[in-house]
C-alpha cells in the first residue's frame, strides 16, 4: 500500500508505509518510501531523544510524537556524534516544486528521503517542547560544504504566521538568517513580509522574508553555480556564502536538535 497522508495515527503508520506513490495526486503531500523501524515501545519527541535512549540508533526514518501525545509523524533523522538531528528541509535535485501555497507549507510536502519541507506545523510542534538549535548545511557546485549553526531556533504558532526566532550564529557559511529574525512566514497567497511587494511571488518560495532576503533556501532549483545571464535571482541563495545574490547552491539541509 502507499503512504499518502503526512500525519496519521500510530497504528496506521505501521501498516501503510511500505512503498512510494509517485503519482501527481500525492505530490502535494509528504511521502515516505521506506518501511519504518520496528514498532517501538515508546514514541519519542525528536531524533535526539531517540539517540539518547538508544546510542546505537542509525540515521534514517523514525516516528516521533513531539508533544508526548496526539499525532505521530515520520521524520528523517541524522544521527551524529553531537546528537540526533531532525531534518526539516532538504534540497538536492529540483524534482520537487517549492513554489507552494500556505496550506502546503503548513502541512509539509515532498519526500523525507529526498527533497521536502517538513511542514510549519510539524516544525512548530518539534521546537515548542524544549530549546532547539538549527544547523544549515550548504553544498555548492564544486561540492564544497559549509555550515551555519544557530544556538536558538523556534517558530511561533499559525496565529503568529509562524514567526521566526533565530540567534547565536557560528559557522563557515556566513550568517544569512539573522536578517530574517522576527519575520513572519510568507507564501505567494499570504503576504506577511516587510516589503511593499509579496516577496514569495517575486522569489518563488515560502520563507521568512524580510524586505526581501539574505537567504532563499526554498527558492527555484536552478543549475548550481553562478547565475547565468537572463536567469532571475530567485534560486537557492545564501548571500553570505560568497557575498553575492548571484550564486545558486547545489544542496541544502536544514535540521534541528535540542540545545545542550
Amino acid at each position: 500500500m502507499h503512504s499518502r497522508v503526512f500525519v496519521i495515527g500510530y497504528m496506521l503508520v505501521v501498516g501503510l508505509l511500505a512503498t512510494c506513490d509517485s503519482s501527481e495526486e500525492s505530490a502535494s503531500q509528504l511521502d515516505v518510501c521506506t518501511p519504518p523501524p520496528p514498532s517501538p515501545r515508546y514514541i519519542f519527541r525528536d531524533c535526539d531523544e531517540i539517540l539518547q535512549q538508544d546510542p546505537s540508533a542509525v540515521s534514517g526514518n523514525y516516528m516521533i510524537q513531539p508533544n508526548g501525545s496526539g499525532l505521530v509523524f515520520i521524520v528523517d533523522c541524522e544521527m551524529r556524534i553531537d546528537g540526533g538531528w531532525t531534518v526539516i528541509q532538504r534540497r538536492e535535485d529540483g524534482l520537487v516544486n517549492f513554489n507552494r501555497n500556505w496550506a502546503d507549507y503548513k502541512e509539509g510536502f515532498g519526500n523525507v528521503n529526498s527533497e521536502f519541507w517538513l511542514g510549519n506545523e510539524q516544525i512548530k510542534r518539534i521546537t515548542s517542547h524544549s530549546s532547539f538549535e538549527l544547523l544549515v548545511e550548504i553544498t555548492d557546485k564544486l561540492n564544497v560544504n559549509k555550515f551555519a549553526r544557530y544556538s536558538h531556533f523556534s517558530i511561533g504558532a499559525e496565529y503568529s504566521n509562524y514567526t521566526l526566532k533565530i540567534s547565536g550564529y557560528n559557522g563557515t557559511a556566513g550568517d544569512s538568517l539573522t536578517y530574517h529574525n522576527c519575520q513572519q512566514f510568507t507564501t505567494y497567497d499570504r503576504d506577511n513580509d516587510g516589503s511593499g511587494n509579496n516577496c514569495a511571488k517575486v522569489f518563488k518560495g515560502g520563507w521568512w522574508y524580510n524586505s526581501c532576503y539574505e537567504s532563499n533556501l526554498n527558492g527555484v532549483y536552478h543549475t548550481p553555480g553562478p547565475i547565468r545571464y537572463g536567469i532571475p535571482n530567485n534560486g537557492i541563495i545564501w548571500y553570505h556564502y560568497d557575498e553575492t545574490f548571484t550564486y545558486n547552491q547545489k544542496m541544502t539541509l536544514m535540521m534541528v536538535k535540542r540545545s545542550e
